[in-house]
């Protein structure tokens, strides 16, 4: 097996163990918590992301850059020091958390405990995410498989376990002390690596460097996910809970799309990032229409399978939600074609306009979504959000290619509008034919034989 092709593959791997395991077994723990345990677990969820993003001053989206400024000898070593500088923020900021967690829970409508195990979750969980980030830029992706691969069935098992221990009542609750014991298990020997192999904690440069490029990730990262969570939020507090469980379902099975996503941009972006430092325009070129053509061929099979699908992964309860998985996919493919700008943003080391792009489309979202919901309900919601990344993908393309880039942009209009136009005809289709599932079923075969004979031509998957 060629290299980048055992790379694409463990990576990917990884990438679908760790957070496919919790679209897998999404059916099974919203039967065994309800509707109130499984919306409780997914509340508690969006506030433990926020808390990741604020206090660990969001380091690990600096490895990028750092690759380009430093040699490779010296990746280890920043790779401590800037986890170290998120540890010291962790630290500082959980303080006054835990002195106020009686106030705070009862604003966030959280139980008083489940406080300080966020926190906990938050930090160890960010440590995992460290590691595997560190795998990946290193090339080191059978590393990476064995730690999601542990990862994810030790988050099984656990949970598992503790919700049948639990009474049904607190169900929601042993799931929680699994994700935090989980994290704690994995997360500390992480830590514990990342610093063994460094051996660097504060070092001036580095943190010089580190700070300016990561903080305007934190307004990036909690505006993106203001854009993905805020329809839930906001479906609370204008529907139901039950309409919150009915959406967040759907929203997981479509998040099938964004787990192989992630998988294949994480293999994707230390490919681009070499190739541009080395002025190897052609090669990233070359790679990256193989990534749009492979990723766009998954999405538009994905379109045409999710009815049927669907009506097996989840239970008749939750049939309502299949009408919003295709505006849920096509939401997920406008953030893969968003990730051609935003990695020459990054390229480029202009990190506060993918801050500020993320935060108009929050801010849009938040607006699009009070609108919406009150005329549509959770479809309302659904369009509001495939919406703002429509918003999200133009801004960022119109500043990468027209002020950014003036000519040196690599990704024109003719590289992604004809997989763009293709993905749009395949989602036409989709919503036409709800009842023709032969029709769909026959055309999705038809579209993934085409493309396995054309990666077995190129000899590689991307």
């Amino acid at each position: 097996m060629k290299k980048s092709n055992r790379i694409v593959f463990f990576n990917f791997l990884s990438i679908v163990l760790l957070q496919g395991l919790s679209i897998i077994t999404a059916p099974l723990f919203s039967r065994m918590l309800g509707t109130d345990g499984y919306g409780g677990v997914e509340i508690y969820n969006i506030w433990m992301a926020a808390v990741t993003i604020v206090f660990s001053f969001q380091t690990l989206g600096t490895m990028p850059a750092a690759r380009i400024e430093y040699p490779r000898e010296k990746q280890d070593a920043y790779q401590s020091s800037a986890l170290f500088l998120s540890t010291v923020s962790f630290a500082c900021l959980s303080v006054p958390v835990l002195l106020l967690r009686r106030p705070i829970a009862g604003a966030l409508q959280l139980d008083e405990i489940l406080i300080p195990l966020l926190l906990v979750q938050a930090f160890t969980g960010y440590c995992i995410n460290y590691l595997s980030s560190k795998f990946v830029y290193d090339f080191k992706a059978g590393w990476n498989c064995f730690l999601s691969v542990a990862t994810a069935v030790l988050t099984m098992v656990l949970s598992i376990g503790l919700i049948l221990w639990s009474p049904p009542e607190k169900g929601y609750l042993g799931r929680i002390f699994a994700l935090v014991l989980t994290n704690v298990l994995v997360g500390i020997p992480a830590l514990i690596y990342i610093f063994a192999s460094g051996k660097t904690f504060y070092h001036r440069e580095y943190w010089r460097f580190c700070l300016p490029l990561a903080l305007p990730f934190i307004f990036y990262n909690l505006s993106d996910l203001l854009l993905g969570q805020s329809d839930r939020v906001m479906l609370q507090q204008m529907m139901s809970r039950a309409a919150v469980g009915e959406y967040s379902l759907a929203l997981k099975f479509g998040g099938i799309m964004f787990t192989i996503f992630g998988a294949l941009n994480s293999t994707w972006c230390p490919f681009f990032f070499d190739y541009m430092k080395d002025g190897n325009r052609e090669a990233m070129l070359r790679q990256s229409k193989n990534f749009l053509e492979l990723f766009t061929v998954l999405s538009a099979g994905f379109l045409l399978l999710n009815r049927e699908v669907f009506h097996v992964f989840a239970s008749r309860d939750f049939w309502g939600g299949t009408v919003l998985i295709p505006a849920f996919v096509t939401g997920y493919y406008l953030n893969f074609l968003c990730t051609f700008p935003i990695n020459y943003e990054y390229f480029r080391k202009q990190t506060r306009m993918v801050a500020l792009v993320t935060i108009v489309s929050a801010l849009i979202n938040i607006g699009l979504n009070y609108v919406l919901i009150q005329r549509l309900d959770a479809m309302g919601a659904a369009l509001a959000t495939m919406t703002s990344h429509l918003l999200q993908f133009t801004m960022h393309y119109v500043y990468a290619r027209f002020v950014l880039g003036k000519g040196d942009f690599p990704f024109g209009v003719r590289v992604l509008s004809g997989y763009a136009i293709a993905y749009c005809a395949v989602l036409v289709l989709t919503c036409l034919t709800p009842d023709f599932w032969l029709l769909r079923w026959g055309l999705g075969a038809a579209i993934g034989l085409w493309e396995l004979r054309r990666i077995w031509k190129r000899k590689v998957l991307m």
